[in-house]
């Protein structure tokens, strides 16, 4: 196989706590105005952005072309974050849920999209207290990014365990690994997207959808994996926030080396084994559900298998887009922490009482460059 490394960018939404009890707290307005009043995130290699909730903030980093840039980036954005979030007597938390009850203010961001999704989805969007992170992978070519996202369809179970990081919602263990992920599913259009013949049949699909008014536009398009109208990439969507930095880096690797193997496995002709959409669903269900601590699913071979040999199945068939980017190297140090220790659900399971929890995150998520 012959293949190009593609530049990346990565978005992280993080939680805005209370230093001492750990709850989420509306001070994004401050922390911003503090960021704007310290010569904003140019430094940081890194775009700050309002969420749905003034809890919520998000950084969106530049385009990077290695993994280093990416753990540039994240390490530089969540210092002058933390900086500025303490300097308005908050923490920075990087989860997907917080443990602990949740408000009961209406602190919305006031922004005109924000405030029309809340007026039509009601109290789901007024629930929407979910953190996640999205990878972008550069793919200038739509026709094959449809393929690309047929082909990476199969592996959004995997990727939904190993970053399961949202075990707690409203002061109780829900039982799942990633309780983000049934918040989310309540979109209509959140999930696993189609298989498409082709970019003509996206298009058909993406136009029923406006005509039917589903959506607006293209932009409302939710899926696990997406085209972007804004940015020539191919996104991915499903995961949880992870609370390390050398966790996102890590899976930011995968992610590339996943889009080298289908972009390569196209360009071969290589056949697409169907997967049903019902088992595709239930296979990303039963990943939110457990984690890295059951069986899961393989879609493609719709076996039940433990979780490390699916991980193991990803890793051996991205090998070789590995070698070729050079930087392996964080990318199994993720999966081999993984089998190790678990998610970063498990680890706020064995965090004692919620509070703590919340402690031991933000702790966590401070970069160990300010802790050096």
């Amino acid at each position: 196989m012959s293949f190009q490394v593609p530049t990346v960018g990565v978005e992280e939404e993080y939680q805005l706590v209370d230093p001492r009890s750990g709850a989420l707290i509306p001070n994004c307005k401050e922390v911003m105005r503090t960021i704007r009043r310290n010569g904003g995130s140019e430094e940081a290699h890194s775009e700050i952005q309002h969420e749905l909730h003034l809890n919520q903030i998000e950084m969106a980093s530049d385009v990077c072309s290695s993994l280093e840039e990416v753990r540039d980036a994240l390490t530089q954005t969540r210092r002058m974050l933390i900086d500025a979030a303490r300097s308005n007597e908050t923490e920075l938390a990087s989860a997907g849920t917080n443990p602990l009850p949740i408000p009961t203010d209406d602190a919305l961001t006031p922004k005109d999209r924000y405030q029309a999704m809340t007026d039509r989805y009601q109290q789901i969007a007024r629930d929407l207290f979910i953190f996640g992170c999205h990878v972008h992978v550069a793919m200038e070519d739509r026709e094959l990014g449809i393929q690309v996202m047929n082909r990476c369809r199969r592996w959004l179970p995997i990727l939904q365990a190993i970053t399961a990081n949202s075990p707690y919602w409203d002061g109780v263990d829900t039982g799942y690994a990633s309780y983000r992920r049934e918040l989310w599913a309540q979109w209509p259009m959140a999930g696993p997207p189609a298989h498409f013949d082709s970019l003509a049949d996206y298009q058909s699909c993406v136009d029923d959808l406006v005509a039917c008014g589903a959506i607006k536009d293209e932009s409302f398009l939710y899926w696990d994996i997406r085209l972007p109208t804004r940015v020539p990439t191919i996104e991915f969507r499903a995961a949880d926030v992870m609370t390390r930095v050398e966790e996102t880096v890590g899976y930011v690797g995968m992610i590339r080396a996943i889009v080298m193997l289908a972009i390569s496995e196209e360009e071969q002709g290589k056949p697409i084994v169907p997967i049903r959409p019902s088992v595709l669903s239930y296979a990303i269900w039963h990943a939110a559900r457990y984690g890295m601590n059951e069986q899961l699913v393989d879609p493609e071979s719709r076996e039940m298998v433990s979780a490390s040999e699916l991980l193991n199945r990803l890793m051996t068939a991205i090998d070789p887009a590995l070698k070729a980017t050079g930087e392996a190297r964080p990318v199994e140090a993720f999966a081999n922490q993984l089998i190790k220790s678990g998610t970063g659900a498990d680890r706020q399971r064995r965090g004692g009482e919620l509070s703590s929890v919340v402690a031991n995150v933000v702790a966590e998520t401070i970069p160990s460059a300010i802790l050096a």
